[in-house]
């Protein structure tokens, strides 16, 4: 068997040389040991000279000279003059002999750090193309409902219209056939068409105590999401009697929070009512909303007239339809 010859100190030194690594050996007092031909090379453009102690090396790379630049968010990691980037790491290791070295690396990392910036720069686009998207979104979905509204006052008008001649030929007399049960059915379904557009309830009431001549007045917090179209739902029914049998001028709402709840007292300042309340369709339909919706409602009749409903915080079923 032939015997293996062994390496000499110039062979090994020239494959240590051919790393592509920096490497850096340095004793206990920070004296170099050995160091491959990548490292000198680094420090050359960190030192302008072959680096000889450890110390010196970790002082050009805590300030670095000008050309070479700390890459930001990447630990120990510098872009050099020739546009490579460099990572460096120090550890230290024992030979077998119990010797101590500290060991002075520096890994190429130009591909990975160009990756990375290439990432980074993808995902800024893609976070300010979703901002994008989603402000488009927000702006198709508010022309969509701003369609629909418009739509829906254009077919209110042109019944309200109709209606308004229809009453015009009853009260002149210039077509037959025209009776009061008509005109009625007529000004009806105006009516049911304005209740069923998209309107808010909050807006609904104020136009309506505005045409009607009432003050609104609101005392405490407005409850959240869709017990707040519950509460000006409640008062519109509340405004429509108040004006038609108790001749008011004032309709208030008291709102109280609960811990889990809001409780409502709506009131009016006309005339009482003369016996106990029967409710009708619009206090029967309200009712069934409330409860629909997880709440409760009283009605007290004597001595003066007040509507008391509870509004769960977490409501459920009819939020979304409480015109229906």
């Amino acid at each position: 068997m032939r015997k293996m010859k062994r390496l000499g100190f110039n062979a090994i030194k020239e494959s240590f040389d051919r790393l592509h690594t920096a490497v850096c050996f340095f004793d206990c007092t920070g004296s170099i040991v050995l160091c491959n031909r990548q490292m000198y090379q680094l420090s050359r453009y960190l030192l302008d000279s072959d680096v000889q102690y450890l110390g010196e090396l970790e002082e050009a790379l805590s300030v670095p000279s000008e050309g070479i630049v700390q890459i930001p968010d990447t630990e120990n990691a510098y872009r050099f003059p020739d546009k490579t980037v460099w990572r460096f790491e120090k550890t230290r290791v024992t030979d077998r002999y119990g010797e101590t070295y500290i060991q002075l690396t520096a890994a190429d990392v130009t591909e990975l750090h160009r990756a990375l910036v290439l990432l980074a720069d993808d995902n800024k686009k893609l976070e300010e193309d979703s901002e994008k998207l989603k402000q488009l979104s927000d702006n198709v979905g508010a022309l969509a409902r701003e369609k629909e509204r418009l739509a829906a006052k254009s077919a209110l008008h042109d019944n309200l219209a109709a209606c308004i001649t229809l009453t015009k030929q009853y009260i002149t007399g210039d077509f037959d056939g025209i009776d009061t049960d008509t005109v009625c059915r007529e000004w009806e379904k105006v009516i049911a068409f304005r209740d069923a557009i998209g309107l808010p309830a909050k807006q609904k009431l104020l136009d309506s105590a505005k045409t009607g001549g009432v003050t609104v007045r609101i005392r405490g917090k407005e409850p959240a999401g869709g017990g707040a179209e519950l509460m000006y739902t409640a008062m519109q029914v509340c405004l429509t009697n108040a004006i038609q049998y108790a001749k008011a001028t004032e309709i208030s709402a008291n709102i109280w929070e609960n811990e889990d709840s809001y409780t409502v007292m709506i009131r009016n300042n006309g005339k009482p009512p003369e016996k106990k309340i029967t409710e009708g369709g619009g206090l029967t339909n309200l009712r069934r909303r409330i409860e629909n919706f997880g709440g409760k409602m009283t009605v007290q009749s004597l001595p003066e007239f007040s509507l008391v409903i509870e509004i769960p915080k977490s409501g459920s079923s009819e939020e979304g339809n409480l015109w229906l």
